[in-house]
């Protein structure tokens, strides 16, 4: 079992397969070796007992909010009042777009993020001589810090929610602050460093920028507003209610459904469905490894790190797992680590809470490593390759890869200082 994952592994690396295929292909074959060739677990305890159901049934239920609210409008009409608010003044407005794409992917999925901000920056760089290449690059990364903030806001998250029962006001206290805090830092290098500015002359007249024009219903946006935000409120009472947060994701997302969108069918169109298939098969993997001991080989292989001094082993978990999600998907990284950790806090002194927020914060900023690392990296490389027929990939790592790094740096000092960890 430990050889088919690290050939899963390998498979997702060099990506000649699409990431779902090679999981399903690894989840296949544990199937067929675990159950039919050494008889250790039957095909229906796989699907039962392996694979996490709350988990799925809250990355649907909040992917289906997210593109609801997003197909409403509401983020559009947002980005549009920011521009005709700011003006013409460069660095107000990259400061002002690199927070409202930090608050777009801590409420909506990382990549119709993305193609949000880009689309909408993509529309005013040449009246407002904005250097492209900078701001969508930048934007991307904040993409990625963003992804820190909350319990919806990408999936790594969702997952530690889901198996460490962490709540949505945990996240609030606990990570929100580093996420506004990575992207208040990536902005001040952006304003030290980068060129912002293309040269010659210009500038759009801001009265012919309705923000309206991003609104095709007001009622729908409305309606889809309030459903998200009773949803949130659920999350936060989650506690005091303790209704669990699966219910309370898909209840949210049926009222959507009813009342919140004009076209259901195309709300599921929108959906990233390889999502699912992707956790399944990777739950089937790992569930397949703890089953048969392999987890345990995995953990002997790691383990002398954490039996060392608390700040070198909560250190090591958070940029093994940022390096790694530069490498791979931060899903894979983050489901392969979760097992892991538990060894290890159980030979340890070390909470096993800490260890999870580091693997999580370290998940998400990895994303920003390389220029396919994270679905917000990927889109900035297709609207830049479009757009500046001069750009390179090489050009995104030669700005993600320092940035990653002084990100690291700051979730490092902040895993220590901040006094709710």
């Amino acid at each position: 079992m430990l050889l088919i994952f690290l050939l899963t592994i390998v498979a997702l690396i060099v990506e000649k397969y699409h990431m779902v295929v090679a999981a399903m292909i690894g989840a296949a074959l544990t199937i067929f070796f675990g159950s039919f060739i050494y008889d250790i677990f039957t095909p229906e305890e796989a699907f039962t007992q392996f694979i996490d159901g709350p988990t799925l049934r809250l990355v649907l239920g909040i992917l289906l909010l997210m593109e609801g609210l997003a197909k409403s409008g509401l983020f559009q009409f947002i980005g549009l009042w920011v521009v005709r608010l700011v003006g013409n003044r460069p660095k107000i407005l990259f400061s002002a777009f690199m927070f409202l794409t930090a608050i777009l992917t801590t409420s909506i999925p990382n990549l119709p993020a993305m193609l949000i901000i880009g689309a909408i920056t993509a529309s005013i760089a040449k009246s407002l001589r904005l250097k492209l290449r900078t701001w969508i690059m930048y934007e991307a990364i904040a993409c990625n810090a963003g992804s820190i903030g909350l319990m919806i806001s990408s999936i790594p998250n969702l997952i530690l929610a889901s198996e460490f029962g962490f709540t949505f006001s945990q996240f609030v206290r606990t990570t929100l602050p580093l996420s506004l805090l990575v992207v208040f830092v990536t902005t001040l290098v952006g304003l030290k460093t980068a060129n912002l500015i293309e040269e010659g002359e210009g500038e759009i007249d801001m009265s012919s920028l309705d923000p309206w024009q991003a609104v095709k219903d007001k009622w729908i946006l409305i309606r889809s507003t309030v459903i998200f935000f009773a949803t949130i409120t659920l999350f936060f009472m989650h506690e005091k209610t303790g209704i669990p947060l699966d219910v309370v994701a898909l209840g949210g997302a049926v009222i959507m459904l009813w009342i919140g969108v004009t076209e259901p069918e195309e709300l599921f169109r929108s959906i990233n469905w390889g999502v699912f298939f992707f956790l399944g098969a990777f739950y089937i993997i790992i569930g397949s490894m703890e089953r048969t001991g392999a987890l345990d080989i995995l953990a002997k292989i790691v383990m002398p790190i954490y039996t060392q001094h608390p700040v070198v082993s909560l250190s090591a978990t958070l940029w093994v797992s940022g390096i790694s999600s530069g490498l791979i998907d931060n899903i894979p990284v983050t489901l392969t680590l979760l097992p892991v950790i538990r060894k290890a806090a159980e030979t340890s002194q070390i909470p096993l809470f800490k260890l999870a927020w580091a693997t999580g914060i370290g998940a998400n900023i990895g994303g920003s490593l390389t220029y396919f690392a994270s679905p917000p990296s990927v889109v900035a490389i297709s609207i830049l390759e479009r757009e500046d027929p001069k750009f390179s990939p090489l050009d995104f790592m030669k700005v993600g890869i320092p940035i990653t790094i002084i990100q690291l740096i700051v979730a490092n000092f902040y895993l220590f200082l901040w006094p709710f960890f």
